[in-house]
């Protein structure tokens, strides 16, 4: 078994244009920056347009409606947070397994109903991808990493302590 790849250069494509997806995002949020034409382009060349707009749909919603501060790293930094793992997870299991695989990760930092609501974005994004074979790998090493604290017979979704008004994406 390969050890899990805690760089996003490690990363295989789909896992790198996703995650680099993301973190330019939340800095652009962080930073009041557009990088809508950036992302766009990126999208464009890796020939998979239209997931680009479920991309932004479900951060639009994460950053809208999450329940404590996502750890959502800067471009450069090294590691993979559990946050990042788990939305990366989140697109393997709807591409692998079915829509509705990714609800307990995403959990983790959305309210009740925006995770029911992330669903088929993020089924939509996954498909997308897959259409262009752009695969992400399911790693049950990052799953163990991104189930950590993951109470199934839990009915509270929200895992974690934090204060509502802490609603931000850390660096």
């Amino acid at each position: 078994m390969q050890p899990l790849p805690d760089r996003l250069t490690h990363l295989s494509f789909p896992e790198q244009l996703t995650l680099w997806s993301v973190r330019l995002w939340a800095e652009g949020c962080r930073k009041g920056q557009s990088v809508h034409i950036l992302l766009n382009d990126a999208y464009r060349l890796a020939k998979c347009e239209e997931a680009y707009l479920h991309l932004e749909n479900f951060l639009t919603l994460m950053v809208s409606a999450n329940c404590r501060a996502i750890d959502v790293r800067c471009l450069h930094c090294d590691g993979i947070s559990a946050d990042e793992w788990r939305i990366l997870q989140s697109i393997a299991l709807a591409q692998h397994q079915n829509a509705y695989a990714p609800a307990p990760l995403l959990s983790y930092f959305l309210e009740p109903t925006a995770t029911r609501v992330s669903l088929p974005i993020i089924k939509q994004w996954a498909d997308t991808l897959k259409a262009t074979k752009l695969f992400l790998p399911l790693r049950e090493e990052a799953l163990a990493i991104a189930r950590q604290n993951y109470n199934p017979d839990q009915d509270n979704i929200s895992h974690f302590d934090m204060p509502q008004q802490n609603k931000e994406l850390l660096h």
